[in-house]
């Protein structure tokens, strides 16, 4: 059992205040949460194969929302200055990284005919006439696509200077992936447009952690469309298997990876917001796959139905200890959510307060 206390104001783990300066195993309190230690273990998944946020030994002790492990650092740094004044380290200082996901380019565009018929049929059995009306003028090109907000991000990522990278899920169809196809001139167009104000990615399907082969093959695609070297990569569904995913993406030539953090509850999957490297703990090997800690997704803050002002607040907080500890903090957000349709109204805006309070 991994025993956890309170010290400094904060937890730890591996308590020991017999042979120890700090108090506890920082060496292995590091260890153990870095290297994801408990999701080798037998677990029992959710219904799309993830591990679950509240399995996690940080859920259950109530520090999941807390990057413990760079607080555990700064600790350990603040006692090696005591013992050893001459001592020096390197700086670091707060970023931020903007991401998004893009799992459907278009609301409407792009859409085969039998896809066009199929969906307004569905809308005139549920009597949505609005989406009905929204469709024809959309592809009548009297108006905008709904989810083409892309205009949007793109001056307030350039106007604000942001770090931002867009991942483009070019899989095949499938149940979890019903993206536009990747033959689509759209599709082209839009990689085109976005790779020249910010970082692209590939986002490999939900498949992928099943079918690792596919991972190479959508990484090309985009490599194809955009005529750039791909190494960034982002699982759909936050999906992976450890060490076997992080193992597949490093032989498709990925060498950092952003899906390290829960979609259902925000907080630090690997208890840090600092980028680390990937170590094989079933093969006992370091890698050099480059995780980088996602902070939040907005949707395990839309699925919680809790008022807008407390999800800002939770956000205005996450960015506050992420500042603390100098580390990186890093968003995931959908075209669509920031769309500012009906059942998306406000996200827009929370993503704008996100913003002002990082800059």
């Amino acid at each position: 059992d991994v025993i956890v206390e309170k010290k400094y104001e904060t937890k730890v783990l591996f308590p020991n205040d017999t042979s120890c300066d700090m108090g506890f195993d920082i060496f292995s309190a590091v260890f153990f949460m870095v290297s994801r230690y408990e999701e080798y273990l037998p677990f029992i998944p959710d219904r799309y194969g993830r591990y679950n946020a509240t399995d996690t030994l940080a859920y259950k002790n109530n520090f999941l929302h807390i990057p413990l492990v760079d607080i555990w650092i700064d600790l350990f740094r603040s006692i090696l200055q005591k013992k050893f004044p001459s001592i020096e380290f390197g700086a670091s200082s707060f970023n931020a990284i903007v991401t998004y996901d893009i799992d459907v380019a278009y609301k409407f565009k792009g859409r085969s005919f039998n896809k066009m018929a199929g969906a307004t049929i569905k809308d005139l059995l549920k009597f949505n006439l609005k989406n009905i009306y929204n469709r024809i003028q959309t592809l009548s090109n009297n108006q905008r696509d709904p989810w083409d907000v892309y205009d949007y991000l793109q001056e307030t990522i350039v106007q604000n200077k942001l770090d931002s990278i867009f991942f483009f899920l070019l899989s095949d169809a499938s149940i979890h992936d019903r993206n536009l196809n990747y033959k689509n001139p759209l599709v082209k167009s839009l990689i085109g447009t976005i790779k020249f104000f910010s970082e692209i990615g590939i986002h490999p399907s939900y498949p992928t952690s099943s079918f690792p082969e596919k991972i190479s093959t959508e990484k090309k695609r985009l490599e194809k469309l955009s005529g750039k070297i791909i190494y960034k990569s982002r699982q759909h569904y936050l999906k992976f298997i450890l060490p076997e995913t992080y193992n597949s993406l490093l032989e498709a030539g990925i060498t950092e990876d952003y899906s390290m953090g829960f979609s259902d509850m925000h907080g630090f999957r690997a208890g840090t917001s600092k980028p680390f490297y990937f170590y094989d703990l079933k093969n006992e090997t370091a890698t050099r796959l480059k995780i980088f800690p996602v902070t939040f997704m907005e949707g395990s803050f839309i699925n919680s139905k809790r008022s807008k002002e407390n999800i800002l607040q939770d956000i205005y907080q996450l960015i506050d200890e992420v500042k603390k500890v100098n580390g990186t903090f890093i968003s995931i957000w959908h075209n669509h959510t920031v769309s500012n349709t009906d059942e998306y109204s406000d996200w827009r805006n929370i993503h704008n307060k996100m913003i002002l309070a990082l800059l």
